[in-house]
């Protein structure tokens, strides 16, 4: 059964999950714009473990996906991307304290699980959320928010870390999700089409 007109609450959906996507995107962008920063800090990381940092965002994130979209089909999936949503807030937060290496590895690859599950199950609940006719423009939007949110990423980052520091600027890309994450709780999981 196609749906004729969006669902209700679809549009408060589509605002919450961009702006999700905005903040997934700047906080991956986060790391290249303060890694001089960091390189120049107290942990003195080399140009090897600045990559590291990357790469285990991505092991963690490709092992975490299958595993969030098996938890989708069991679960509330606004319930499971607010979970994730806080974990990749809590854990890029944590990022800004890391006293070493190795805590800020684990920090960066514990991002990975939580953005897992939001990318995993958003545009399924958007395409649930929207008729057919209506996706290829909702899509436009959601997806408008990956250039302007690496794009923020590294301008926010930078200028965070010129006037504060590196840490701060971990901070300032990690809290505002929280609030979006407890969004996502609020919100109803809309029936799946078949």
């Amino acid at each position: 059964m196609s749906l004729e007109r969006p669902r209700p609450q679809a549009w408060t959906v589509l605002v919450v999950f961009t702006a999700m996507n905005l903040l997934n995107y700047m906080d991956r962008y986060v790391v290249p714009a303060v890694q001089e920063s960091i390189k120049h800090s107290s942990l003195a990381l080399s140009d090897k473990q600045i990559g590291l940092l990357a790469s285990a965002f991505l092991w963690v994130y490709m092992a975490s996906a299958p595993v969030f979209g098996a938890q989708a089909t069991k679960h509330s999936r606004t319930r499971v991307i607010g979970l994730g949503v806080a974990i990749w807030s809590i854990a890029t937060a944590l990022g800004g304290l890391a006293a070493n290496y190795g805590q800020l590895l684990a920090a960066r690859a514990t991002v990975g699980i939580g953005e897992a599950a939001y990318g995993t199950i958003a545009p399924a609940v958007l395409a649930d959320m929207f008729p057919e006719r209506m996706r290829g423009r909702i899509f436009a939007l959601f997806y408008m928010a990956i250039p302007v949110g690496a794009a923020l990423g590294y301008e926010v980052g930078g200028l965070v870390d010129h006037m504060y520091s590196w840490r701060a600027a971990f901070f300032v890309a990690g809290a505002p999700g929280l609030l979006f994450a407890l969004s996502a709780l609020a919100l109803k999981d809309p029936p799946r089409e078949d």
